[in-house]
């Protein structure tokens, strides 16, 4: 066909069918790429809603951490602020019998009862603080212990091998298993041999 041909009826019905047939393909591609595109859509959306849901729980995860954490806190400060209290509560019983034995020792001048009242005491005292754990350390006649035992000189004994606690100066105390303050000490020392 040259250009001055002009194409038939069939030949233009063919080309029109042609055409719609590419018509009718690219329309049904279109169709299903928007539909892909609006499942696409669908898609992110769910996981745009899922997203910011976990992101929610996450916040308030978090909300319950810093409060859980803060709670804690709190009540570790209310317990160390109080933990005392229960060793307050068996002093008081002591402080009681202090003031009754000062009473008594201003009403009758009498140095005996204020001994036995101070005696008296003194037992309420160490019951109390046995109550809670506080035991005192054995010393004397013992090997010295470092750990337990703190030497403050040396002492002389006949009667005691070397190394070992002759004099306590002051009581030492364990808290349960721990040392609270350590015994204060004199220990035997070895001999020097003088030679002759």
């Amino acid at each position: 066909m040259t250009m001055e041909e002009k194409p038939s009826a069939a030949e233009l019905d063919q080309a029109k069918d042609g055409l719609a047939q590419t018509q009718e393909a690219i329309d049904k591609e279109q169709e299903d790429a928007e539909a892909k595109l609006e499942a696409l859509k669908q898609e992110l959306e769910q996981i745009r809603a899922r997203a910011e849901q976990a992101e929610k729980e996450l916040l308030y995860a978090q909300a319950e951490f810093i409060n859980i954490s803060r709670r804690k806190e709190e009540q570790y400060r209310a317990d160390q602020k109080y933990a005392v209290s229960e060793l307050v509560k068996s002093l008081l019983p002591v402080l009681d019998n202090f003031e009754r034995a000062l009473q008594a020792a201003e009403q009758t001048r009498n140095f005996e009862a204020l001994l036995e009242g101070v005696r008296s005491t003194q037992r309420l005292l160490q019951d109390a603080l046995q109550k809670v754990g506080l035991v005192p350390i054995e010393a004397v006649g013992k090997e010295f212990d470092p750990k337990l035992h703190e030497a403050i000189g040396p002492a002389e004994s006949e009667d005691l091998p070397p190394h070992t606690v002759a004099e306590e100066v002051q009581r030492g105390y364990l808290l349960h298993d721990r040392v609270l303050r350590p015994a204060l000490v004199r220990v035997v020392q070895e001999k020097e041999h003088s030679e002759a």
